[in-house]
């Protein structure tokens, strides 16, 4: 250390490196910087052992490769990454502290103050003051110019920056400071790169003349932005770069005259990469977006897009969060479509089919809305706004998928009806109240199921007391429709003039529903006990339209009914192949008695006047469920009011399973069960059934030998004709080393029905496989692979195949799918589908932009379990 004398002389001299961001030290502030190679200092007090360069000749950078790392920091390294950046450890003193708060400090191997007022500082010059560090060879303070020149091996130092140099110059009255033949890292964000020379303005921006950056490791640079002037103003964490290009594998591929991009994590305006892809149908698919960073809490998404063959189009994304109020919008529009380049609708024109029923979609604008809000910050209050709507039901397979939010990331292809709500509720400690306005947009042809609910009122209480719990069910629905719909189509195939419709009739209704329950709901460790006692009303307010007897507009029902729930829990320990486990037998009943509930006059409604008899009936949200082990135990068959389930029935279900004591996982359960009725006949959906003593033998099997794998299948048999009237059976595989596999086969037994002339089959059994998988081959390439297929038809349904390669610094997939054509679906017999293919690349450099992003929305739908292994990589 300098002698006291000494010392104060030299902190006159540069006393303003005391002050926040003067000298060397405002240059620090600044993050990211950019630089060219330097070499590696000799070790120095407070920084990181020096490693061999042969071993590591990125140390220079703070870059430590994977094998040098301890157990502890490889698993915090995402696995596609070959190392990190590590701070070196601050051991000096006060170097936890602001530099505004730390007195400055200076060591080196000599010190000499000169008559014109220089300070000298030479040989391993160590200067700190809080956290920030400065190392030279030299260190010239012209008090007088109030210039600081440093030279040398300089390193600067902060918290996650590390900028290396040859030559800097700092003019401690404006703070402006400059570095020649630089290199710098920003630690936290993977940053780095480098400037030919950087200068640092006094309104704080950093300029870059012949700078780089990139987010790759240091040993293998895929990407990097380089070029003529880069700006970097770290106070509003965005950049501005003139003259510069991409380049990839050391090739440049875009010119950029004047480019925009965020600094670190932060969102920030401008054109984002393009997305591309081609098909057979619509040729090349390309669209450039914009991303607008309208405020912290706005922003937009806007899409100029192309499809060569439909026409030029717009979509928008925006989204906005308030402290009420979250929002997502988006929106699409394509005018004028061409039609796309279908040889198949092609030909069955040429024949003399409709062009309008072919290719319905030509010559039309199509659009595309939804809107999802969400409302109320976790109080008494919610609202919520679920609202899609396209142009036409096409619009799906033509124009590609868009991110929807659908039940298991569903492929919005298949959708059969978009759902249009809007719903608010008011929630106490006992009551709910809630009102929702709520339509369908229906996608299938041949289906009228969309009755509209303006609105559905709902006010349900709850009270418990211990195991007593008396629950209060209150709904109001307006059901409307238009009074007539009609459809048209094609009745015979083979004959393009054998168009025809259909016309049916509407009864618009007002229901009410009431449910009164009260119960015991008691558990045990060895099992439960659940009685319940329930009433039931359901009423109707009939409009009169199409009603020849007005006055028999007001059908209605009621019913008593008393369930009860109960099971015993038996557990064993067990041993096989030395491998401890705990197998339970768990017997459940369920009991159902129902006073008669006459609903005949919900059926077969004669007074409805209409040319289709679904007409007759009296159902508008109501479906049966479908069969399995868990609907044995319900108190409704029925999905939806208006029914009233009176058939009195015995549910008896048996459950083993063999679970792992140190988990607590299922190695394996089987459950089986059946219901058994009385001889009193039971209302279905459109009849009265009598005579069935019995249900379908419902069947389960589960099995979780791993963490990785899962295993299930249900089957559910007909006992009487000794069938199996549906089955399925389903295999999971997802390790921690991304390893994953899915194997799938369903069936539904379906009646086979042919065409008029029995040439070809119309409908059949379901019987369907599913094999998908992402399997890496190494660290960094998987195949990425699905194959559907339908054994009725012989026909495959969707094929895809491709490769990933995923590095810390960039992602690609290549992808290949080929997929059934459903548009002519309703035109041509099922073998004369044909399908549509398409080649499409994504391209995400980590830290920059994307390109196709299209092809991760492909994955997620198309492969089972693609999203989680995506957060399990991260």
């Amino acid at each position: 250390m300098l002698e006291a004398s000494r010392w104060r002389r030299l902190a006159l001299a540069i006393g303003q490196l005391s002050r926040p961001r003067s000298l060397a030290f405002g240059l620090l502030a600044l993050q990211p910087l950019w630089a060219l190679p330097a070499a590696a200092d000799d070790n120095q007090d407070g920084k990181q052992p020096v490693a061999q360069p042969q071993a590591n000749p990125y140390l220079y950078l703070d870059w430590f490769p994977k094998s040098q790392l301890d157990p502890l920091e490889r698993s915090q390294l995402a696995p596609v990454c070959g190392g990190t950046f590590i701070e070196p450890t601050r051991t000096y003193p006060n170097a936890n502290l602001l530099p505004e708060d730390a007195p400055l400090r200076a060591t080196a191997d000599s010190s000499n103050w000169l008559e014109d007022g220089t300070a000298q500082l030479r040989g391993n010059v160590h200067i700190t003051q809080g956290y920030r560090q400065l190392f030279a060879d030299q260190v010239d303070v012209n008090r007088e110019e109030s210039t600081a020149y440093l030279s040398g091996a300089i390193e600067m130092r902060e918290p996650s920056l590390l900028v290396r140099g040859k030559a800097a110059q700092v003019h401690t009255d404006s703070k402006a400071a400059s570095i020649e033949d630089a290199t710098y890292v920003v630690h936290d964000e993977f940053v780095h790169g480098s400037a030919r020379f950087a200068s640092r303005e006094a309104s704080g921006e950093l300029i870059l003349t012949e700078g780089s950056y990139t987010r790759c490791e240091p040993d293998d640079v895929f990407w990097r932005m380089t070029g003529g002037e880069i700006t970097i103003d770290n106070v509003e964490r965005q950049g501005t770069a003139r003259n510069v290009r991409l380049e990839i594998a050391d090739v440049p591929v875009f010119y950029f005259p004047y480019l925009r991009f965020p600094v670190g994590s932060e969102r920030m305006s401008g054109f984002l990469f393009p997305s591309i892809s081609n098909s057979d149908e619509n040729g090349w698919d390309i669209a450039v977006p914009y991303y607008w960073n309208i405020a912290p809490q706005l922003d937009a998404t806007i899409v100029p897009r192309y499809v060569q063959h439909r026409g030029t189009g717009l979509e928008l994304e925006t989204r906005h969060l308030s402290p009420w109020f979250n929002t997502e919008l988006r929106m699409a529009g394509l005018p004028d479509d061409k039609g796309g380049d279908d040889e198949d609708a092609q030909r069955l024109i040429n024949e003399g089919f409709p062009e309008d029923l072919v290719l319905p979609a030509k010559g039309e604008d199509r659009w595309f809305v939804n809107l999802d809000q969400l409302g109320g910050n976790g109080g008494m209050w919610r609202t919520r706004i679920d609202y899609t709507k396209v142009s036409d039901a096409d619009y799906f397979r033509d124009l590609g998928n868009v991110e929807l939010d659908t039940p298991q990331n569903t492929n919005p292809r298949t959708l059969t009806a978009l759902n249009q709500s809007a719903e608010a509720s008011l929630t106490s400690e006992h009551w709910q109240a809630s009102i929702r306005a709520q339509e369908y947009q229906q996608l299938v042809k041949d289906r009228f199921e969309n009755f509209s609910q303006l609105p559905r009122i709902n006010l349900d209480g709850n009270y418990k007391w211990g195991d007593w719990q008396l629950l209060m069910q209150h709904e109001v629905t307006s059901f409307d429709h238009a009074d007539t719909e009609t459809i048209r189509f094609i009745a015979d195939v083979d004959d393009p003039n054998s168009e025809t419709s259909l016309t049916r009739n509407f009864v618009n209704a007002n229901r009410t529903r009431i449910d009164y329950s009260f119960g015991w709901d008691k558990q045990w460790l060895w099992g439960f006990f659940n009685p319940e006692i329930t009433g039931i009303y359901l009423g109707y307010d009939l409009a009169e339209t199409f009603l020849t007897d007005p006055a028999d507009n007001t059908p209605e029902a009621s019913a008593a009914q008393f369930t009860i729930d109960s099971g015993l829990y038996f557990e064993r320990d067990g041993n096989l192949f030395s491998k401890e486990y705990v197998q339970t037998l768990e017997p459940r009943l369920f009991l159902m008695a129902s006073t008669e509930a006459d609903q005949t006059d919900f059926l077969n409604v004669s007074d409805i006047r209409a040319t289709d008899p679904k007409s007759d009936n009296l159902l508008y949200d109501t479906s049966l469920f479908t069969f399995s082990y868990d609907q044995l135990f319900r108190d409704s068959r029925f999905n939806g009011n208006d029914r009233i389930d009176d058939a009195d029935r015995a549910a008896f279900g048996l459950t083993t399973r063999f679970i792992d004591p140190s988990s607590g996982r299922d190695l394996f359960s089987a459950s089986a069960g059946q219901i058994f009725y009385s001889e009193a006949s039971r209302i279905e959906l459109a009849e009265f059934i009598q005579d069935v003593p019995r249900s379908e033998f419902a069947a389960r099997l589960e099995s979780r030998p791993t963490d990785a794998l899962r295993i299930s299948s249900e089957a559910i048999y007909h006992d009487t004709d000794h069938t199996i009237n549906r089955g399925n059976v389903t295999l999971r595989y997802l390790d921690d080393d991304f390893r994953l596999f899915n194997v799938s086969y369903r069936y539904l037994r379906k009646a086979e029905i042919y065409d008029s002339t029995d040439s070809y089959l119309v409908q059949g059994p379901v019987k369907q496989a599913d094999v998908s998988t992402a399997w890496p081959i190494n660290s960094r390439l998987s195949i990425l692979a699905r194959a559907a297929y339908d054994f009725t038809f012989d026909r495959e349904l969707e094929y895809l195949a491709g490769l990933e390669y995923d590095t810390c610094c960039y992602r690609t997939r290549l992808l290949w799918r080929r997929e059934l054509d459903n548009d002519l679906a309703d035109v041509v017999p099922p073998e004369e589908l044909e399908f549509d293919e398409g080649i499409y690349i994504e391209l995400q450099l980590k830290g920059l932009a994307g390109i196709g992003g299209s092809v991760t929305r492909m994955l997620s739908q198309g492969i089972a379990n693609f999203d989680q292994r995506e957060v399990l990589k991260q």
